[in-house]
């Protein structure tokens, strides 16, 4: 975790690269993934959730479209319904992605064994898939709750995770069909009457 002390003249002191920095370079760590934590020089008291909203409030003062209205009002009002707000979308996705992928499984189950277990298999690497997708949004939930400037990439993350899902249900569609053509049996060849009857 990279620490960074404030000095009483407001002045922000990088520890590890011994130089000062400013809140944009602050804002640039937060935005690169970095872990900072900002304390008092003297008192050791911990900054960092203060200078996080000083940037958003330094960006808020250059561009106007940071943040919606609404939203500042709602993080003043309630800021754990806020943060409830925020994640009630992932857990959602997350749940109705579990139950297609649990729709998709109890049909391939109903198909012969020899298509099963590739099915089941490639559903089980697709769960796990979710399930670290999952882990990942999470933690991504929370750092963007934290520093306020990371909301926006959630959506890409959230249309890939849909995408996943969509070609996961092509391609039972496409085995299952497979297993169809292969149960039916062959048409017989229509006869004509002899000219006799």
């Amino acid at each position: 975790m990279k620490l960074i002390k404030r000095y009483t003249n407001r002045k922000l002191y990088d520890t590890e690269r011994s130089c000062y920095v400013t809140l944009d370079e602050i804002a640039e760590m937060v935005r690169a993934g970095e872990e900072v934590s900002i304390v008092d020089n003297k008192t050791g008291e911990d900054l960092t959730t203060v200078t996080l909203a000083q940037i958003v409030f330094e960006n808020e003062k250059r561009d106007r479209k940071t943040l919606p209205l609404q939203s500042l009002r709602m993080i003043i009002q309630s800021p754990s319904d806020f943060l409830a707000r925020l994640s009630r979308p992932v857990q959602e996705f997350r749940d109705e992605a579990q139950q297609r992928v649990e729709r998709l499984r109890r049909r391939a189950e109903e198909q012969q064994e020899e298509i099963v277990a590739p099915v089941r298999e490639f559903l089980d690497g697709v769960q796990r898939s979710i399930d670290e997708l999952g882990t990942r949004l999470d933690e991504r939930l929370k750092d963007s709750v934290d520093s306020l400037t990371h909301v926006p990439s959630l959506s890409g993350e959230l249309a890939d995770l849909r995408s996943r899902v969509e070609r996961l249900e092509a391609e039972v569609s496409v085995l299952r069909d497979a297993l169809e053509e292969r149960r039916s049996p062959p048409t017989p060849r229509s006869t004509r009457p002899s000219a006799r009857q």
